[in-house]
């Protein structure tokens, strides 16, 4: 699906595309080595937004979903060992839980993966829901179901650990508080500012908010290595919601502000975001 396509179907939903600095020419000459270079791959999506060609490719490749040697026969081999692997998966869904589906769905995605991690049966609910939203883009852009789910299982994990490392919530209130004090000492001083959404934002990695279409700009930099880019995304949503933010006085009304975001307003959130956080110094804060 080409870039034009896209940006004028996304168009007639009225979400505009994301203003985006396109990789350069040398990204072709990557994907062109006999070896792929991960610290380079990594390096243009942290400076640039992938196009629908590279995104695949890129993705899959820093991920660790397909192979560095870049040649047809290490890549179908290493694609048949992980389809073998799904099959057992699926035929464990099949003995503990349910018939695995033909087609792809996130409970489907979520249960999955917590089988792979032998945590099926000790998982929360939460756990469950936060899976099953990050799934969602991926069986949205990746048709292809193996495709979909080893890419969604990658990213899961590697976002789980992050998580888990990385204190998020301080980064974004001392980023707030920098954005904006007066919004800022508002939400402070009226017992709300804990009430944002933004632990579920950071959970779900804004999977269950941004529309695909900004998203996977905003993903194209947490795959290479940057969690920090959430933050600064999620100071532009508030920021963006300050009007209405100024106005509550309870945590009464909180969750309603975050559900009649327009459309239109997306690409400005996200390009707001990603360009704060590109002249903030925190480019990189991951490294795998």
């Amino acid at each position: 699906m080409s870039e034009n396509f896209r940006s004028s179907y996304y168009g007639t939903l009225g979400v505009s595309s994301v203003a985006v600095v396109k990789p350069p020419s040398s990204l072709d000459v990557l994907i062109k080595a006999e070896v792929l270079d991960v610290e380079k791959l990594k390096s243009i999506c942290l400076q640039h937004t992938l196009t629908t060609f590279h995104r695949p490719l890129v993705w899959k490749t820093i991920l660790g979903v397909s192979p560095t040697a870049n040649n047809e026969a290490t890549r179908l081999y290493v694609k048949e060992q992980r389809k073998q692997q799904l099959e057992d998966l699926k035929r464990c869904l099949k003995v503990v839980s349910k018939e695995p589906g033909t087609t792809p769905s996130p409970e489907e995605f979520s249960l999955l993966y917590l089988i792979e991690k032998n945590r099926l049966l000790v998982s929360k609910r939460e756990e469950h829901t936060d899976l099953c939203a990050i799934a969602k883009p991926f069986i949205k852009l990746f048709p292809d179901y193996e495709d979909a789910y080893w890419l969604f299982s990658s990213f899961a994990a590697m976002w789980e650990a992050e998580i888990e490392s990385t204190d998020l919530k301080t980064k974004f209130i001392y980023c707030l508080k920098n954005a904006d004090r007066e919004l800022h000492d508002h939400l402070l001083c009226t017992n709300t500012l804990n009430n944002l959404p933004f632990i579920q934002w950071f959970n779900q990695c804004f999977s269950d908010l941004l529309p695909e279409l900004h998203l996977e700009s905003v993903w194209d930099k947490v795959i290479a290595g940057s969690s920090t880019v959430l933050v600064y995304v999620a100071v532009a949503l508030i920021l963006d919601r300050k009007q209405y933010l100024m106005a509550v006085k309870s945590k009464d009304g909180m969750y309603e502000i975050f559900q009649d975001i327009p459309m239109g307003a997306f690409m400005d959130i996200v390009t707001r975001g990603i360009r704060d956080w590109s002249v903030s110094g925190s480019i990189v804060d991951r490294h795998k």
